[in-house]
């Protein structure tokens, strides 16, 4: 039993050594020249959708585009972080000022019994972004209006609203 696993292995390890050696003699009857001009022509010639633009400045609110919503959810799997009860003060293609309240589940003594920590705070969106015909302010930053400590124990932080949609290359819009 063990010469018979000793021969297949070899055989392998043979057809291995075959296959890498007449690979490697096949490409260096390639010139370079083509291999460049195969790799140019491939790339060049790759499709390239086109987006229809859509007007306005939109956000985002758990992946989905969203202009002036009145709630933005950080968390989206949970819902253990948002920002509810949004007035809009601004709303510009370069960035968009309001204020609303912070909502945390403290999670304790776990999340389904947890209790929400709410403060009032001041929401900006910023860094304007191209992405499918849409312009995208992509960066929330979130700061305490009356100095009280939000329950990371900070004054403010900023998430990125867009991430897992552009990591995704996210196709679902909400009209």
């Amino acid at each position: 039993m063990k010469t018979r696993y000793m021969v297949t292995a070899g055989a392998v390890f043979l057809c291995a050594a075959l296959a890498v050696t007449m690979i490697s003699s096949w490409l260096e009857e390639i010139p370079m020249e083509s291999i460049d001009e195969l790799v140019e022509t491939s790339l060049n010639s790759a499709p390239t959708k086109r987006y229809e633009k859509i007007a306005g400045t939109w956000t985002y609110d758990c992946e989905f585009p969203v202009q002036h919503p009145e709630t933005i959810m950080l968390t989206c799997a949970d819902g253990g972080m948002l920002v509810t009860n949004i007035k809009w003060k601004s709303w510009a293609p370069l960035r968009a000022v309001g204020l609303g309240i912070y909502s945390q589940n403290m999670c304790d003594p776990d999340c389904a019994q947890g209790k929400r920590v709410e403060i009032p705070v001041r929401v900006i969106l910023s860094e304007p972004v191209e992405y499918k015909g849409r312009r995208m302010l992509r960066t929330l930053d979130i700061s305490s209006v009356k100095g009280r400590e939000l329950p990371n124990g900070t004054l403010g932080f900023s998430w990125d609203v867009s991430e897992f949609a552009l990591m995704m290359n996210w196709n679902v819009m909400r009209p």
